[in-house]
């Protein structure tokens, strides 16, 4: 059976570096995604008995998955919902949603009255550069003013809403330009302080998220988002050794002698060299191998292609490992097979082979297994 592999030990570890970064600050586990592969109700779980009670989601279905498994921690609904139904739900089920307008707030307020007592336990979400969701808030004294009237207005006027956090987002924490990350953070500071002053009881503020934890500790704020950095894999240089923490392992379900010359897998773009003893696996891009994303849109610079072409000539094969022993791919990669050049490993059916992988990209019905 082909498993997603889940190191434990490498899990806690990154926990560690991750509470001595955040120092004071809250950990809200982001869990989107499959909580980013690694399953969501089993890994909030997995964190909620290491004592983090923050969780935070994109769909709202994943945030009651989180409450029908008994996840007991805060969970903020990261995108806002407009439907009284939907809005119901979050409610009776103590799911913190996100408002990232005033009509959004009107519409909350008005499902909240419905219920009679019940209040709805919100963030504010605020858009200081990043383009996606919330309370636009700019250098504009126009823009400032909407922002800050808007929100005074829900928090104070607005009766069965009870401001619990407010936050924003990092549009280009990885950049070697650190000046659209201070501008945005000054943005939130500055927000933060004219609500504060005016009375405003903001409650939680938090921006940062793992790469600006890395780079940025002073900007934590009240709690940090944590996706990533649980599963080792940064978008920048790696200075406090996060491991990473999964391996796809898949059983040899053949192997075979072929001849040289012989082809290898689909089309005819790959022939053996030599005779060479080859091993069929049951891990093909079904399972995520082989699949890649891009990060970091640049604008194509004369260097840049150089190392795109860098790149394509001298492209990494992917490697299987065995008993601490490499084994290259040959050919392409299938759907649920590829095949593995065994000429230096002794290897028989049955034996499990592993390879490096993104859980992201790991059909979420591949059984995780922590060990």
């Amino acid at each position: 059976m082909t498993t997603l592999d889940i190191s434990i030990q490498a899990l806690e570890h990154n926990i560690d570096i991750i509470r001595e970064l955040a120092g004071r600050s809250q950990i809200i586990a982001v869990l989107k995604g499959n909580a980013y592969g690694l399953g969501l109700c089993r890994f909030a779980a997995f964190l909620e008995k290491r004592g983090i009670r923050h969780f935070a989601v994109t769909e709202l279905s994943d945030a009651i998955a989180l409450r029908d498994n008994n996840i007991e921690g805060e969970i903020l609904l990261l995108t806002p919902i407009h439907d009284a139904e939907s809005i119901t739900l979050a409610i009776k089920n103590g799911i913190t949603m996100s408002v990232t307008s005033y009509e959004n707030g009107k519409v909350i307020e008005q499902t909240a009255g419905y219920l009679n007592h019940f209040f709805a336990h919100v963030h504010m979400c605020i858009d200081t550069g990043f383009g996606r969701y919330g309370f636009l808030y700019n250098d504009e004294p126009e823009v400032k003013g909407r922002c800050i009237e808007e929100i005074t207005d829900i928090s104070q006027n607005m009766h069965h809403i009870h401001v619990t956090g407010i936050y924003s987002h990092f549009h280009a924490a990885c950049s070697k330009n650190e000046c659209s990350v201070r501008n945005q953070f000054d943005l939130f500071e500055e927000l933060c302080g004219s609500l504060e002053d005016d009375g405003v009881l903001v409650g939680m503020k938090h921006i940062s998220s793992s790469t600006s934890l890395v780079r940025f500790p002073d900007m934590n704020l009240d709690a940090v988002r944590i996706g990533s950095a649980f599963l080792g894999r940064l978008a920048v240089e790696n200075p406090y050794d996060f491991a990473n923490v999964c391996k796809l392992s898949a059983a040899v379900d053949d192997i075979y002698e072929l001849p040289a010359g012989h082809n290898v897998g689909y089309g005819t773009g790959f022939r053996l060299a030599k005779a060479t003893r080859t091993a069929v696996v049951s891990a093909g891009y079904f399972h995520g191998l082989g699949m890649t994303r891009e990060t970091n849109y640049r604008r194509p610079s004369f260097l840049g292609m150089l190392r795109l072409c860098k790149h394509a000539c001298i492209n990494k094969k992917t490697t299987a490992t065995f008993d601490g022993r490499s084994m290259p791919v040959l050919g392409q990669i299938n759907m649920n097979s590829c095949i593995l050049d065994a000429s230096r490993v002794k290897i028989a059916v049955g034996d499990q082979v592993s390879f490096p992988i993104n859980p992201l990209f790991v059909n979420s019905s591949v059984p995780r297994v922590y060990c």
